[in-house]
C-alpha cells in the first residue's frame, strides 16, 4: 500500500488537520479527567467504581497484548452498527479497510470506491459507538431492579472498564490498517474525534449504572479543564 505522497497543495490541508488534533487532544484529556472524577465514589462492594473500572482496563489491556485480540467480535458488532448507520443516515456501508481486506469481499470499483468515501459518517458512526459499553451500561440499570447492589457494582463496573478497553484498543488495531495511507495528522485526527466521542457516550450512558454520575456536571466539568489546559499552553507560548 502506497503512502501518501506530499504535495504542495495538500499542505493548508494538512496544516488545518493538525490545528484540529492540537485542539482536540486538550478536550480529550479534559473529558477523560472529568469522567474518572465522576465515578471516583465507593462502590457497596468496597472499592470504588474507578478502581473496578481500571481493573477491568487493565485486564483487557492485558489480555489483548499477551493472549487474544477477538477481532471477529469487533468486526460483528462494526457490522451491526453499519447497517443501523446505514438506516439512520443512508448511504451505503462504507468501511476504512480496503475492499479485500476482511472479510474476504471483493475489491470496490472506482465508483463503489467513490461512493463508500463519500459516506464519511456511515464510516465512522461504527468506531465511535462503543456498543458493548452501552449494553453493560443497560443490563447494569435493568438488573439493578432485582440485584442487590452490593452484589452488582464491582463486577459492572469492572466489566465497564473492560469493554472501553475492548472498543478502544480494537479501534486502534483497525485505524492502524490504514496508517500507510493516511498522513500522521489525519491519523492522529481520527483517533482523537473517536476518543473524544466515545468518552462522550460513555459518560451519556454511565448514570444508567453508576448511581451519582451525571453527565451534565462531566460536560461542565470537562469543558472547565480544557479552557485551563488552553490558557496554560496560550501562557507558554505567546506570553
Amino acid at each position: 500500500m502506497a503512502r501518501p505522497s506530499f504535495s504542495v497543495g495538500s499542505l493548508p490541508g494538512r496544516l488545518i488537520k493538525a490545528a484540529m488534533v492540537a485542539v482536540v487532544l486538550p478536550a480529550a484529556v479534559g473529558l477523560l479527567r472529568s469522567l474518572l472524577e465522576q465515578v471516583d465514589s465507593a462502590t457497596l462492594s468496597g472499592a470504588t467504581f474507578r478502581e473496578w473500572i481500571v481493573w477491568g482496563f487493565l485486564t483487557y489491556v492485558g489480555v489483548h497484548v499477551l493472549l487474544w485480540r477477538p477481532a471477529g467480535l469487533f468486526r460483528a458488532s462494526r457490522r451491526l452498527l453499519s447497517s443501523i448507520a446505514v438506516g439512520l443516515f443512508g448511504g451505503q456501508v462504507a468501511s476504512v479497510e480496503d475492499g479485500g481486506k476482511g472479510g474476504g469481499k471483493p475489491a470496490k470499483g472506482k465508483g463503489e470506491e467513490a461512493a463508500a468515501q463519500g459516506s464519511t459518517l456511515v464510516a465512522f458512526s461504527p468506531y465511535v459507538v462503543p456498543v458493548s459499553t452501552v449494553l453493560i451500561c443497560l443490563a447494569g440499570w435493568l438488573l439493578s431492579r432485582w440485584l442487590d447492589r452490593a452484589m452488582l457494582d464491582g463486577p459492572l463496573a469492572f466489566l465497564i472498564g473492560l469493554s472501553m478497553a475492548f472498543h478502544w484498543l480494537m479501534t486502534a488495531d483497525e485505524l492502524q490498517q490504514q496508517r500507510k495511507r493516511w498522513h500522521v495528522e489525519t491519523y492522529l485526527l481520527a483517533l482523537s474525534l473517536v476518543f473524544v466521542l466515545t468518552v462522550l457516550i460513555a459518560a451519556a450512558c454511565l448514570p444508567l449504572a453508576v448511581p451519582g454520575v451525571s453527565f451534565i456536571r462531566t460536560l461542565s466539568d470537562g469543558l472547565t479543564y480544557t479552557q485551563a489546559m488552553y490558557g496554560a499552553a496560550f501562557q507558554r507560548l505567546f506570553l
